[in-house]
C-alpha cells in the first residue's frame, strides 16, 4: 500500500507540475521591431518617447493622511504596481513618528485610491525596528518582492535595504540582516535609501539605483544582483553626484537607453533649500548626460518640496507619482502623453510541447489594433486568433481570452501592434500556454 500511495502521489505531483501554465516572457521575443517590453515591464507597448511635459492633476494631492489611522501624519514615497486586474500604490506613512508601509488600490472608475491598510511594520530584527520607508515592489509569479529601507532609530542617515515577500496577510521577511551592510570605508557609508530596482534581461541581472549618503551629502549609486537577494555595489563612487545633492532615482530602460528621473536639491529665489524632479539619460546606465527639469513645486500643498518620483503606464498615459509637502507629506500625480510609433511586431521563440490553449491578456484602445497569429516551424501562418470573441474583463479596458489551437505541432506566436493615434498604443500584459 505504501508503494502504491507513493506512486499515486508522484503521478499527481507530476500532473500538477505539467498542468501549470507556461508564461512566455515578453522581453524574450525572438524578433522585436518597434515594440518596447522593457520600460513598463511586463507590459508590451509600441516603442515610444516620453516628452518632458508633465501636467499635474487638478485634484492633487491624490493620497493624503487619514485621521486616526496608521498614516494620520504623512503619506509619502509612492510606488505604483500595474497588473492586469488591479493598480496598486505602495507608500509609507506614520502616526507616531515611526514610519511603516501600506498600500492602496485604484477604484473601478480609475479615479480614487482606496486604502487597504498597513502592510509592513518591521521584520522583528533591530536594524529596521524604527522606520520602514520607500517601498519598491516587483510582481513575481509567487507573490510580491517588497524591497524597502529600514532604520533602527529616528535619523535621516543610516538607512539600509531590506526585503519582504508574499501577499497581504502572508508577508515573510527574508533574512535577519539588511541586503547590503554599511561600511565606513565605502562611499555610501552614511546610508542607502530611496531607490529603484529593475531586471535587465540583456545582462541577466537585477540592477538597483539608490541614494547613498556621505554624511550630509547625497549621490546616486548602483548595485547589481543575479537573484535579487545578494547584492554587490558597482564601482567605488556614485554615478551621479551633484551639489548640493541628488536623491531618489527612478529608472526606465527601453531596450536602447536608460532614463532616470530623480530629485535635485537647489536654492530657490528666496535662498532656501528646495527640491525639484529632473531627468537624464544614458546609453549604459552608468554614465549620464546633463539633466533637465521635469517638475517644480508650485502648489501650496507642495511647500517647495517634491520627493520620490515614480513612473508607470496605465489609462493610456505615462503617470508620474511623487510626494510633496515636507512636515506633512502627501502624494501627487502628474501625467504625460507618450509619442508612439505607428506599428511594431513581436515574434516568440519556437514553442514545443502539448500546449493546446493560449491565454492572452491585453488592451486595445480606440484607434489601435492588435493581430495575433500562429505559425509553424517553417514560418507559415496556420491560425489567426479571434480577439473579438468571448473574454474575461479584468479591469476597465483589460481583456483576457483563451483560444484553442488547431494543431498540436510546434509553433511560434506573432503579434502586430498598430495605432493610428500617436498618443495611443495596444498593450499586451501576458501570454501563457496551457493544455
Amino acid at each position: 500500500m505504501k508503494g502504491l500511495t507513493g506512486t499515486l502521489l508522484l503521478l499527481l505531483t507530476l500532473g500538477q507540475i505539467f498542468a501549470q501554465p507556461k508564461h512566455i516572457p515578453l522581453h524574450d521575443g525572438e524578433k522585436m521591431n518597434g515594440v518596447d517590453p522593457f520600460s513598463f515591464a511586463p507590459q508590451l507597448l509600441l516603442s515610444h518617447t516620453i516628452p518632458n511635459a508633465f501636467r499635474k492633476l487638478p485634484k492633487n494631492p491624490v493620497l493624503t493622511p487619514t485621521p486616526g489611522s496608521w498614516d494620520s501624519r504623512d503619506a509619502a514615497d509612492p510606488f505604483v504596481l500595474v497588473t492586469p486586474d488591479s493598480i496598486m500604490m505602495f507608500y509609507d506613512g506614520d502616526n507616531d513618528d515611526r514610519y511603516h508601509i501600506g498600500y492602496a488600490v485604484l477604484d473601478s472608475l480609475g479615479w480614487n485610491w482606496e486604502k487597504r491598510g498597513l502592510l509592513l511594520s518591521g521584520s522583528g530584527n533591530a536594524w529596521d525596528s524604527y522606520h520602514q520607508i520607500a517601498p519598491v515592489v516587483l510582481g513575481e509569479s509567487d507573490g510580491w518582492r517588497i524591497y524597502y529601507n529600514g532604520h533602527f532609530e529616528d535619523e535621516e542617515i543610516g538607512y539600509v535595504w531590506g526585503l519582504a515577500e508574499g501577499r497581504p496577510g502572508q508577508i515573510r521577511y527574508r533574512g535577519a540582516r539588511p541586503l547590503m551592510a554599511l561600511d565606513s570605508l565605502l562611499w555610501d557609508f552614511g546610508g542607502q535609501n530611496y531607490g529603484d530596482i529593475l531586471y535587465l534581461p540583456h545582462l541577466q541581472r537585477y540592477r538597483m539605483y539608490y541614494t547613498g549618503f556621505q554624511g550630509p551629502l547625497a549621490g546616486i549609486g548602483v548595485a547589481e544582483s543575479r537573484d535579487g537577494y545578494s547584492w554587490t555595489r558597482v564601482g567605488t563612487q556614485p554615478v551621479i553626484n551633484r551639489l548640493p545633492g541628488v536623491i531618489a532615482p527612478d529608472v526606465l530602460y527601453n531596450g536602447r537607453e536608460y532614463w532616470m528621473y530623480f530629485v535635485t536639491l537647489y536654492l530657490n529665489e528666496r535662498g532656501r533649500i528646495a527640491t525639484k524632479i529632473c531627468r537624464t539619460r544614458s546609453g549604459d546606465g552608468l554614465t549620464w548626460q546633463e539633466p533637465e527639469d521635469v517638475l517644480i513645486a508650485g502648489k501650496k500643498w507642495e511647500r517647495n518640496r517634491l520627493m520620490r518620483p515614480h513612473l508607470s503606464y496605465f489609462q493610456g498615459r505615462v503617470q508620474l507619482f511623487y510626494c510633496g509637502g515636507g512636515g506633512r507629506w502627501q502624494i501627487g500625480n502628474a501625467y504625460a502623453n507618450a509619442s508612439f510609433e505607428g506599428a511594431g511586431e513581436w515574434l516568440s521563440r519556437l514553442q514545443e510541447g502539448r500546449y493546446r490553449e493560449i491565454t492572452l491578456t491585453f488592451e486595445k484602445p480606440l484607434n489601435t489594433n492588435l493581430t495575433v497569429t500562429l505559425s509553424d516551424e517553417a514560418g507559415k501562418v496556420v491560425q489567426t486568433l479571434d480577439l473579438e470573441g468571448e473574454y474575461r474583463a479584468l479591469r476597465p479596458g483589460v481583456k483576457q481570452i483563451t483560444v484553442r489551437r488547431n494543431t498540436g505541432e510546434p509553433f511560434r506566436i506573432a503579434m502586430r501592434l498598430e495605432s493610428s493615434d500617436p498618443t495611443r498604443t495596444p498593450v499586451v500584459h501576458s501570454i501563457s500556454l496551457g493544455e
